[in-house]
């Protein structure tokens, strides 16, 4: 726990130190003459944009200074647009702002940059500030309440994931992004602006769309091109998704209606790309593939019918393409080896080898898209956006008969994990599943954990091959046919490690896979060893882990799952009394206090607030604690007992008259 909470503050602390590292060196280029990279800048100008750099890093009292700064520094750059947008501090302070601009300064530079398209695409800096152009022009051009339109079409799809355990990681998003996403859809722009704004997206995407054979393999074009897909298609996706990569986007996208038109060129960047000779080759180069992954998520939102088409001809035409074995491949890899085993001892020679030995098998036998991680990167996001049908494509061509192989293997892994997570087909999963569950001691063995709680999710989301599972667990757990070893398997999951291993770690640490591990248990249809196991272990161990951010979840699914009677939830809540203090002054103990209260009968609800209530003073010595103090009304109880009970039964009769419609 400790760990835990002492790692929040250096991450944020490393971005701050970050920020302040490009500031400092800034200034100090600056004593030596050098004004940013990209286009040559005087003194003055530099000082006025370090300046403006500085004061966004002490942030802002509200949206209007924001708003107010901006339209300052974009009239300090009229008719020198280009030229200072090719400066790499200039480029910084565009991109920042140009979400908050007034309109006519906006159209001033969709006037400006629509003059100069082709330099401004490849120059690494001004080609920055122009695909947040296109970002703000598409936000502006749309409606607020279009979203709902389009999230309902997507919702479709969502309910059949339903069943599934709530993510315990939510993706950290910039608020800086957040609200300029806010500002420029919430703001009530002119008709003719939102006009502009929609002829500027659609005026870049046909100039990329005819430069698409110069601009495919450009670094900074490339990107643009990325952004006038997405727009195009009606997708807005937050900056931090998008650099994580396909599967990411498409999870995080926001969809919003767009026109015809804007659809029909979307469409048309692929249906040029396919006609392409070197089309087999796009997955395997950095900037094609990241297009095609781009091109899959927009196809799966304006035509699922083309993305099947398109989805099939990248598997078939490139996909399952061979492996080419050149002269120069086999020098690179004798020149490795003979490297490693100069260095290594003569004991260490043997694994070496074998270790050769066996990536040398894998090669050999496993697919070429296996072996790039571009080319994984796109097979990840097509796993995510596909349909039933080109799943099962997919998984035949690609993944069946060698699972066991590609979980093994530290570069293909985390395909096996997306081809889980997306499978649909329950026959898919059983073959999977056959495939798997004898290699799960080896799998956890080699730290390839991810692949086992994919494999219990998939398990909980399609209701098969359940027992199995578990009966694999303890096996590779080494806790199976031992009545006494058999109780410690809550634990063994607990920190995913062996029964032997487990006697000497004494730690807190609880391990993120083996916390969604046991939620999913939790939520099988027949979780009653694994509650038997949570109930008979010591309550201050129970408590320990409660208390850490991956634990804490596992309380959620003991108390929300269908098949865990209202007895075994009783018997959870009375087993923690005594420890409601200790969870209570912690931050995430105090979320496990919720959710216990919310499910405890009213006598029951009575011992927790009782208990609070007793080291008051204690509660109140942390901030958590506070919240809880106030949230549950143990000041009321101190007070008078029965006023508490009759707000509570008030409380609990006016839910049930709000909720009484929709019941009956």
């Amino acid at each position: 726990m400790e760990t835990n909470q002492g790692q929040a503050p250096f991450k944020r602390n490393k971005k701050k130190r970050k920020n302040a590292r490009f500031l400092h060196n800034a200034k100090g280029f600056a004593k030596q003459g050098i004004y940013g990279r990209g286009t040559h800048i005087d003194d003055d100008q530099y000082n006025y944009f370090i300046n403006i750099l500085d004061a966004m890093k002490n942030g802002f009292e509200d949206i209007e200074e924001k708003v107010t700064m901006a339209n300052n520094v974009f009239e300090q750059t009229k008719d020198k647009e280009v030229y200072l947008a090719s400066n790499q501090i200039v480029c910084k302070v565009l991109e920042t702002l140009v979400g908050f601009v007034d309109a006519p300064q906006l159209e001033a530079y969709f006037q400006a940059f629509a003059d100069s398209f082709r330099p401004i695409c490849s120059d690494r800096f001004a080609s920055h500030v122009l695909q947040k152009m296109v970002e703000i022009a598409f936000l502006r051009s749309v409606q607020k309440d279009q979203l709902k339109k389009a999230k309902s079409e997507e919702n479709e799809e969502e309910e059949e994931k339903d069943d599934e355990p709530p993510s315990s990681k939510k993706p950290k998003l910039n608020k800086d992004v957040l609200s300029e996403e806010r500002y420029n859809l919430d703001t009530e722009f002119l008709e003719e602006h939102k006009q502009n704004c929609a002829n500027f997206v659609l005026r870049v995407g046909k100039f990329m769309l005819n430069n698409l054979e110069d601009f495919v393999w450009d670094h900074c074009a490339n990107h643009i091109m990325r952004t006038c897909i997405l727009c195009l298609s009606g997708i807005h996706v937050v900056k931090v998704a998008f650099e994580k990569g396909g599967a990411d986007m498409a999870k995080n996208r926001k969809v919003y209606v767009v026109s015809e038109e804007f659809k029909e060129i979307a469409k048309e960047f692929a249906q040029r790309l396919e006609m392409w000779p070197q089309f087999c080759d796009f997955p395997y180069q950095e900037h094609s593939s990241a297009l095609m992954g781009v091109l899959c998520i927009a196809l799966k939102v304006i035509d699922k019918n083309m993305l099947k088409h398109f989805g099939k001809k990248i598997l078939m035409e490139a996909l399952l393409k061979a492996e080419e074995t050149g002269d120069e491949e086999k020098e690179k890899k004798i020149e490795i080896s003979d490297e490693e085993t100069e260095e290594e001892p003569k004991e260490g020679i043997k694994g070496n080898k074998e270790s050769q030995e066996s990536s040398e098998v894998a090669q050999t036998k496993l697919p070429k898209v296996f072996q790039y991680q571009c080319s994984v990167i796109l097979l990840e996001t097509l796993l995510t956006v596909a349909g039933p049908k080109l799943l099962t494509q997919l998984y035949a061509m690609l993944f069946a008969n060698k699972m066991a192989l590609l979980a093994k293997e530290p570069s293909s892994n985390f395909a096996v994990q997306r081809l889980l997570q997306n499978i649909k087909e329950k026959d898919d999963f059983e073959n999977v599943f056959q495939e798997l569950h004898e290699h799960t001691e080896e799998l956890l063995k080699i730290g390839h954990t991810g692949v086992i709680a994919a494999l219990s999710s998939a398990c909980l989301r399609l209701q098969t091959k359940q027992g199995q599972f578990i009966s694999a667990l303890q096996s590779a757990l080494h806790v199976s046919g031992d009545k006494e070893k058999m109780k410690s398997f809550l634990l063994c999951l607990i920190k995913l490690k062996p029964f032997e291993i487990l006697q000497q770690d004494k730690t807190a640490f609880v391990h993120l896979h083996g916390s969604l591990v046991i939620q999913d248990i939790l939520r099988f249809n027949k979780p009653i060893f694994m509650v038997t196991c949570m109930l008979e272990t010591s309550a201050d161990y129970v408590v320990s882990v409660f208390n850490t951010p991956n634990g804490s979840h596992i309380c959620d699914a003991f108390l929300e799952s269908k098949f865990i009677g209202e007895k075994s939830r009783e018997k959870l809540i009375k087993h923690l009394e005594g420890f409601y203090v200790d969870l209570a002054i912690t931050k995430f103990g105090s979320r496990v206090i919720e959710s216990c209260f919310a499910a405890a009968s009213e006598p029951q609800k009575a011992r927790i607030v009782k208990e609070l209530a007793d080291k008051s003073n204690m509660l109140k010595g942390s901030p958590f604690g506070k919240l809880i103090y106030h949230k549950l009304r143990v000041e009321t109880y101190r007070l008078s007992a029965d006023q508490w009970k009759a707000s509570l039964q008030q409380k609990e009769s006016k839910v049930t008259q709000l909720f009484k419609d929709i019941i009956n």
